[in-house]
């Protein structure tokens, strides 16, 4: 390939490349929302003593974590997917549906919107399903 020729990203990346986008996002909110909650003096000391989150930096940090946990099981699964050339139209589906659910969650979790919240997580995990599907079905 020369460097002339374009390069082609798979759908499934580019969902899991925004995916790390909105990990990048929610972890800032979360940076930001700590020092607010804790000063910027402890924002910019060693941090020996733990944060103290009020309720906005409680629901940032718990936001991190939880996109940390499905990217995981998402990354990997479409890392699989690429890597054997298992992509095909439910992948793109699947990705589609974690990228997509997951761009929602944030704010539903920041916002602390109940129900919603946990509905939208139920569907973003079908899209990690979908991948694990797609890899079983046709990678074994």
């Amino acid at each position: 390939m020369s460097s002339t020729e374009p390069v082609m990203i798979s759908q499934e990346m580019m969902y899991l490349f925004g995916s790390v986008v909105i990990l990048l996002v929610v972890l800032f909110v979360q940076s930001v929302t700590t020092v607010l909650a804790n000063g910027l003096r402890w924002g910019l000391g060693p941090r020996d003593v733990p944060a103290k989150d009020d309720l906005f930096a409680g629901r940032a940090k718990r936001t991190v974590q939880n996109h940390m946990e499905g990217l995981a099981l998402f990354g990997f699964a479409i890392l699989i997917i690429e890597m054997s050339g298992l992509n095909s139209d439910l992948s793109k589906t699947g990705a589609a549906l974690f990228f997509w659910a997951r761009l929602a969650y944030a704010p539903a979790y920041l916002l602390g919107i109940p129900t919603v919240r946990t509905l939208i997580w139920a569907v973003s995990l079908v899209g990690i399903l979908i991948e694990l599907y797609v890899i079983a079905a046709t990678g074994l």
